[in-house]
C-alpha cells in the first residue's frame, strides 16, 4: 500500500507541477492538470490522515484536515469566475507544503 500511496503522491505533484507551468503559459489544459493534481493531493492526504489524532483534537492533525478542506474549496473554485480562486489554490498548495514539510526530502541514498 505505501508503494502505490508514493506513486500517488509523486503523480499528484507532477501534475500540480505541470499544471502550474501550463497555466503560466496561459494554456487552458493547465487548470485542469491542476485540480487532477490537486484532486490526487486531496486523496493522497485522506488516506494518510491520522483519524485518531483528529478526534483527539490534535492541533497538527486538524491543520492537516483544514488543508485538505482549503484544497477540496480550491478545486471547486477553479472552475468558477470567483475573483479569489487562484488565491485560494496558492494558499492551498502553500499550505499544504508548509504542513507536511517532513514528506519532502532532498538526501540521496
Amino acid at each position: 500500500m505505501t508503494r502505490i500511496l508514493s506513486i500517488l503522491y509523486t503523480l499528484a505533484t507532477v501534475l500540480i507541477i505541470v499544471g502550474a507551468l501550463f497555466i503560466l503559459q496561459l494554456e487552458t489544459y493547465g487548470v485542469v492538470l491542476l485540480t487532477c493534481g490537486l484532486g490526487l493531493n486531496i486523496i493522497y492526504r485522506i488516506l494518510n490522515l491520522n483519524w485518531k489524532k483528529v478526534q483527539e483534537f490534535e492541533l497538527s492533525s486538524l491543520l492537516k484536515l483544514f488543508g485538505i478542506i482549503i484544497m477540496g474549496i480550491a478545486c471547486t473554485l477553479i472552475f468558477s469566475k470567483s475573483d479569489q480562486r487562484f488565491n485560494i489554490l496558492i494558499l492551498s498548495i502553500v499550505l499544504d507544503l508548509v504542513l507536511n514539510y517532513k514528506e519532502i526530502s532532498f538526501r540521496s541514498k
